[in-house]
Parts: structure tokens; sequence; C-alpha cells
């Protein structure tokens, strides 16, 4: 349901008022992986990963090239955490 709603106030960004564009921008951060601004997802820290790459991560087999990739920004993600919190 909120990702129909989202996507049906995304595809009408231009008929929205300021407020409300504001209020939608609040809702939408960059994914952590795919560095795309999606809406939903969930959070690791203070980063989303998006439903999409949440799912593509949990199929990866450990030995995929991209099961690398998932642990180094996962590792980052868990630094900067570090960081802030410092």
């Amino acid at each position: 349901m909120f990702k129909l709603l989202a996507t049906m106030i995304l595809g009408r960004w231009n008929s929205l008022s300021i407020e409300s564009q504001k209020l939608v921008q609040s809702y939408v951060e960059k994914c952590l992986f795919c560095e795309q601004k999606k809406m939903t997802g969930i959070h690791l820290y203070q980063s989303l990963i998006c439903t999409d790459c949440e799912h593509e991560m949990l199929n990866t087999k450990t030995n995929d090239i991209k099961y690398k990739f998932y642990v180094q920004k996962l590792k980052n993600a868990h630094y900067a955490q570090q960081r802030r919190q410092a």
C-alpha cells in the first residue's frame, strides 16, 4: 500500500505543493547499495537498504562477486556509525 502511494506521489511530483514536496523528500533516502533514492526498505544504523537490494543481498551466494561488494558496504556503514558515536 505504502509503495503504491509513494509511486503515485513521485509520479505527480510537479503537481505537488512545495510543502507536500518537502514532506515527501523527508521520506526519500539514498540506498546504501544501489544509491538510488527510495522510500521503502530497512535501516541499518542510519543507512537505508532498499527492498530490492535487500532481496538481492539475501539471495546472493557467498562465492558470488557481489557478496564481497555487500560485505564491504556493510562494513563501511558500521565504521561510519562508530565514527558518529565517537
